[in-house]
C-alpha cells in the first residue's frame, strides 16, 4: 500500500472545500457536497487523518458536507476534531460579539451596494459582493477595510469576497499544529491556502485552478482534484 512503508508514511491530508471539492458557486449556499464527494469524503476520512480547512463557518460548512469529519473553520481559528470543538484562538468570543455588532451596523451597506450580501460567520464578518455592479466595488472594498482599521480586524481579498477576520489567524498556523511536522498533503485554491502552504513547506502542497506561492503541483479543476483523491484511495487498497 502506497502510504504504509517505513520510508513513506500515511500523510495526514488538508483539504480546502470551495474551489478545490467543489466550484466557486456566485450563490455560496449552493455550494451543497452532492452524494459523490460525499461518498469520496466518507472513504478518505475511513483510510486517512483527514480534515477540511475553510474561511467558512463552523455550522455552514457542516451542512454542506452532510457527514460528520474533522473541520477547521473560519481560517483556522475553531473547528469539530474527533466529535469535540476546538478554539484555537485566544479571546475568541470577543471577536464574535463584535462581528454581532458590526453586521447590524454593515446593514446599511446594502442599500449603497445592491446586491451585496453580509454573512457574519461568528468570529469573521464576510461581505460577498458576486452581483454588485462593478463600478460600486472600490467605494465597498475602501468601507470595509476602513472598518477593518477602526476595529483592529484583518482585511482578506477572495473570489467574490472581502472577509473581516481575526488578526494574525490563518489556516497554515493551525496546520501545522495538527500535523506536528507529519507527512501531509495540503491542497487548496485561493490565496488564503498560500498562507497554509508558507507555514508547511515541507507538506505537499496541490493548487487548484490556478498557480498559488509555494505549491508543487497544479490540479485544473475541483474535478481533477476529486480524481486525484480517487487515485490515492485506489492505492490503499
Amino acid at each position: 500500500m502506497l502510504f504504509e512503508s517505513h520510508r513513506v508514511p500515511k500523510p495526514v491530508l488538508f483539504l480546502d472545500y470551495d474551489g478545490t471539492l467543489v466550484k466557486i458557486f456566485p450563490d455560496p449556499e449552493l455550494a451543497v457536497a452532492d452524494d459523490d464527494l460525499k461518498n469520496l469524503i466518507g472513504e478518505l476520512d475511513r483510510r486517512f487523518e483527514m480534515y477540511l480547512v475553510t474561511g467558512r463557518a463552523l455550522e455552514d460548512i457542516r451542512n454542506l458536507i452532510g457527514i460528520r469529519v474533522n473541520i477547521i473553520a473560519l481560517h483556522g481559528a475553531v473547528g469539530i476534531i474527533g466529535g469535540k470543538y476546538r478554539v484555537f484562538v485566544e479571546d475568541f468570543e470577543r471577536y464574535v460579539d463584535l462581528c454581532n455588532l458590526l453586521e447590524k451596523e454593515s446593514l446599511i451597506m446594502t442599500e449603497r451596494y445592491p446586491g451585496l450580501r453580509i454573512y457574519n460567520k461568528r468570529g469573521n464578518l464576510l461581505y460577498h459582493y458576486g452581483r454588485v455592479s462593478p463600478s460600486l466595488l472600490d467605494g465597498l472594498f475602501g468601507e470595509v477595510r476602513e472598518i477593518g482599521r477602526v476595529h483592529g480586524l484583518s482585511v482578506y481579498m477572495g473570489k467574490l469576497i472581502i472577509e473581516l477576520r481575526i488578526p494574525g489567524m490563518d489556516k497554515g498556523k493551525t496546520i501545522s499544529f495538527l500535523r506536528n511536522g507529519r507527512s501531509s498533503i495540503i491542497a487548496g485554491d485561493d490565496t488564503t491556502d498560500e498562507e497554509a502552504f508558507s507555514s508547511n513547506p515541507d507538506a505537499v502542497k496541490i493548487s487548484v485552478g490556478r498557480a498559488l506561492a509555494g505549491s508543487d503541483c497544479v490540479l485544473s479543476d475541483p474535478a481533477e482534484m476529486r480524481r486525484f483523491l480517487r487515485y490515492i484511495i485506489q492505492r490503499e487498497e
